[in-house]
């Protein structure tokens, strides 16, 4: 039997639910709305555009939070009761979804599942929320307004499609893709650091 497309589904909650809250997606999705979560949280801080407040202060710590109970074991997503009641913005439908469709369905034409046998092992599912945890954390670090946590954002998202698919080589390209944006953060870092000393000294 054909699987249907993750993005199909994902457009057609959208069309068909009234609600379009955290808490609404979370229920649909079952088991996969802790990688839906993923998806749509780090989406805002991946695009290479100004998120400010909102992606510091709800998006990356409700990410790390259900993270967290990816890595404890929990089959079932917990969502505080505020962010539940979040509603996707008019902006985040009338564009940014689309855009996000649009490049999910690009990489849905070459990824397929492999090695989808693992997926459901504690232990992968431990390794795989831990990835979530340090990428969402690296964005949270980053400097606000700064870009920073384009990268690491982007690459917890292909991790997070990759859990939907069930890919194991597009996991390894999210991985890929967030050591790359740690290290662009670790360089700014050093780099800021080295030109305080300069003047200080």
């Amino acid at each position: 039997m054909e699987i249907k497309p993750f993005s199909n589904e994902l457009e057609g909650w959208l069309k068909n639910n009234s609600h379009k809250t955290v808490g609404d997606l979370a229920d649909f999705f079952g088991e996969k709305s802790f990688a839906v979560v993923f998806m749509l949280f780090m989406f805002i801080p991946s695009l290479p555009i100004p998120t400010g407040g909102i992606t510091t202060f709800v998006l990356l710590p409700v990410t790390m939070v259900v993270a967290l109970e990816m890595i404890f074991g929990r089959h079932e997503i917990w969502i505080p009761k505020k962010a539940r009641k979040i509603k996707l913005s008019s902006g985040l439908l009338n564009k940014g979804l689309p855009f996000m469709f649009k490049n999910i369905r690009r990489l849905e034409k070459y990824s397929r599942q492999r090695g989808a046998s693992i997926f459901n092992t504690r232990i992968f599912r431990i390794l795989s929320g831990l990835v979530i945890f340090i990428l969402a954390l690296a964005s949270f670090i980053a400097p606000p307004f700064s870009g920073l946590d384009t990268v690491p954002s982007m690459g917890a998202v292909v991790v997070a499609l990759s859990l939907i698919i069930e890919d194991v080589y597009l996991f390894m390209v999210g991985v890929l893709l967030g050591v790359i944006g740690i290290g662009i953060i670790v360089a700014a870092a050093s780099a800021i650091t080295e030109f305080f000393k300069f003047f200080v000294n």
